[in-house]
C-alpha cells in the first residue's frame, strides 16, 4: 500500500501536490507595476491576498502583455491578470472576478483643431492605437477596424501615449485610472485630453486562469476574493492604490515596457 501511495504521487502532476500557480501581468498601474524589485498594484494585491486566503502558492511575473498572455496559455498552472472578460475569450479562460477596474474610453487631445469622432464608425476615419493582443485590438478588429489602415500596434498600451501626444495616432484608448498616470509620465495633465468614445462594454478586468485549471482551484479563488470584498479589505486597498499621491509614485517607480 505505501508502495503503491509513493507512486500515485509521483504521477500526480507537480504543480497539483504543491498547489503553486504562476500569475502574469503587465505594466499597467496602478493596477500592476514593479516598485522597489517587487511587483504590486491594486490588482496584483487583490491576487496575491485571494492566494494567500485560499491557501495557494502564488508566483507573480510581469512582462510585456503579449508575452504574458501567450505564457498564461501554455502554462496549465497559470493565471492572468488585469484582463478584459468579454465573448471574445469566455471560453479560452477560466475566470476569478471582476477585479479593480474602470471605464474605458477613445481620447483625442483638446488641442487639435478638427472635429473628434463620436462614434466607431466615424473613429475608422482615423488611426487608433492598439496593443498587440490586446482585447481592444480583438474588439476593433471584429467592428471592422483593420491593422495598418486605422489601427496601429504597439507593444505595450503606454507606448502609444507619446505618439498620441505628437499627433502620430489619432486616438489613444485608455481609462480614467490609467490615463493620469500615463500622461504624467510625459509632464501632460489629464485636461489635454477629452473623452470622446465609450468602450467599457468591451469587458472588465478579471484574473484569467488556464482552462485545464482544477476548477476546485478557480473556486477556491473566487471565494478568497469575495471575503476580501465582504470584509472590506477590498475598499482598504481601493483606498490606498487610489489616492493622487501614491498613483503618481507607482508611475516614477518603473520605466514603461
Amino acid at each position: 500500500m505505501k508502495y503503491l501511495a509513493v507512486c500515485c504521487l509521483l504521477l500526480m502532476p507537480l504543480w497539483v501536490r504543491a498547489e503553486s500557480l504562476v500569475m502574469y501581468t503587465e505594466h499597467f498601474p496602478p493596477y500592476s507595476y514593479e516598485k522597489d524589485q517587487q511587483i504590486t498594484g491594486l490588482n496584483t494585491e487583490l491576487v496575491r491576498r485571494s492566494c494567500q486566503i485560499a491557501n495557494i502558492q502564488c508566483e507573480f511575473r510581469l512582462l510585456p502583455w503579449l508575452r504574458a498572455y501567450e505564457a498564461a496559455q501554455k502554462d496549465p498552472r497559470a493565471g492572468l491578470y488585469s484582463t478584459s472578460r468579454n465573448p471574445l475569450r469566455e471560453d479560452a479562460f477560466q475566470w476569478v472576478g471582476p477585479l479593480a477596474h474602470a471605464s474605458a474610453n477613445m481620447y483625442w487631445l483638446k488641442s487639435r483643431p478638427d472635429t473628434p469622432p463620436r462614434t466607431l464608425e466615424q473613429a475608422k476615419q482615423y488611426i487608433v492605437a492598439v496593443a498587440r493582443g490586446d482585447v481592444y485590438e480583438l474588439y476593433l478588429q471584429s467592428q471592422g477596424f483593420e491593422v495598418d489602415v486605422n489601427l496601429l500596434r504597439f507593444n505595450s498600451k503606454s507606448d502609444a501615449v507619446l505618439p498620441f501626444l505628437h499627433g502620430k495616432v489619432d486616438l489613444l484608448i485608455a481609462s480614467e485610472l490609467i490615463l493620469p498616470v500615463w500622461l504624467a509620465e510625459h509632464q501632460q495633465q489629464l485636461t489635454a485630453v477629452q473623452p470622446v468614445i465609450d468602450l467599457s462594454a468591451v469587458g472588465h478586468n478579471y484574473l484569467a486562469l488556464h482552462p485545464e485549471m482544477p476548477p476546485a482551484l478557480v473556486e477556491r479563488l473566487q471565494q478568497a476574493l469575495n471575503e476580501l470584498k465582504a470584509t472590506g479589505e477590498y475598499q482598504q486597498l481601493m483606498e490606498h492604490f487610489l489616492q493622487p499621491k501614491r498613483v503618481s509614485n507607482a508611475s516614477q517607480a518603473t520605466t514603461q515596457g
